[in-house]
């Protein structure tokens, strides 16, 4: 069975106890981590009891498809069910889960952890298909969703941010729910000596200027902008100093998703800077004009495209022994040189002059 991304929280709180098996996939590898270890801690309360948490990965059953039968099969010597979680699964750990769903009776409980599945996936559709499995997606956290992550995460260590934090937090977070909860983390070291101070905008940009965020965000802004020289020099720094080439990726991703956003509302009545204004999560104040800037550069195709090639890099970098840096400076080289200019009320009315 599948279910959407809106009821994953709900089914998370109350499981079925019919499911046996479920798989939790999508591009926010921080959100299904997180939420693996909240279903497997509703089976086992110890995740570290070698008796009843036994962890297997996807290639591990690509070439021995047995084992999770096995291991799910298994008893307990010391009672309670079986957890049996399953960590980078793919595609190649299809036939081992084929297999175990031809099971007349599941007796451990397992936990399948993937990437980003499209819909043509053989484990995707193994899941989905079976009445005692479920699929659960997992996507980046966005607009309210985000807003409430921020806040929540904020209320756990003990903080609240004034306006402008939060709002700096909401556009600077969001594209992994790991990240989002180290981030927020390490603003609460950062505050730690100044119990019950408001979070300002200062200690926030401090905080994320140690963390390289915004590094990210001048090559993310020297990419939309067309500054190849810009680009070239911070993603060879922020390379050197071992940011993840797939985070590059997908946060470029996610900023490009937005902006398609953006280009639809002002493209529906309204302007550019209307549009802005209007973006929830807000963005921030620093942002603004550069995604203005961008707007009238890029056309929706060309964002479009742009995701695309983005998708498709980030399909190559997870491939066995791929060069990712290389992968990802060129997958940059060519958004920076993709935009058309797009054709605003302004342009048209110039060329009839």
């Amino acid at each position: 069975m599948k279910l959407k991304a809106g009821a994953v929280e709900g089914y998370l709180a109350k499981p079925d106890p019919s499911i046996s098996t479920v798989l939790l996939y999508g591009p926010d590898s921080g959100s299904v981590a997180e939420r693996a270890r909240a279903l497997a801690a509703t089976v086992v309360d110890d995740l570290r009891d070698p008796f009843r948490v036994s962890e297997l990965t996807g290639e591990e059953l690509r070439f021995g498809r047995g084992r999770l039968v096995e291991e799910a099969q298994a008893l307990c010597l010391l009672g309670g069910r079986r957890l049996v979680r399953v960590r980078e699964a793919g595609d190649g750990a299809s036939d081992a889960v084929r297999d175990l769903l031809k099971l007349p009776e599941q007796a451990g409980f397992v936990v399948l952890e993937a990437g980003d599945l499209p819909a043509s996936s053989s484990l995707r559709k193994l899941i989905e298909a079976a009445s005692g499995a479920m699929a659960l997606p997992c996507f980046h956290d966005e607009d309210r969703q985000l807003g409430g992550l921020v806040r929540s995460l904020l209320q756990e260590h003990g903080l609240k941010a004034e306006a402008d934090a939060l709002s700096f937090l909401q556009s600077h977070l969001g594209g992994d729910r790991g990240i989002t909860r180290a981030e927020v983390a390490k603003l609460a070291l950062y505050m730690a000596d100044r119990p019950g101070v408001p979070v300002t905008l200062a200690d926030v940009t401090a905080m994320v200027g140690d963390s390289s965020a915004l590094e990210v965000e001048d090559a993310l802004l020297a990419c939309l902008l067309g500054r190849c020289g810009e680009l070239d020099h911070a993603l060879a720094r922020l390379l050197a100093e071992g940011e993840a080439p797939v985070r590059l990726i997908r946060t470029a991703a996610g900023t490009l998703t937005r902006l398609l956003r953006l280009s639809a509302v002002a493209a529906a009545g309204g302007s550019i800077e209307a549009a802005i204004a209007a973006a929830r999560p807000p963005i921030f104040f620093r942002l603004q004009k550069p995604f203005a800037d961008a707007l009238r550069r890029w056309s929706p195709e060309a964002l479009a495209q742009g995701l695309s090639l983005l998708q498709a890099a980030e399909l190559r970098c997870k491939s066995a022994a791929a060069p990712d840096a290389l992968l990802c400076q060129a997958v940059f080289a060519q958004l920076a040189q993709l935009p058309v200019r797009r054709q605003l009320p302004a342009d048209a009315a110039q060329k009839r002059r």
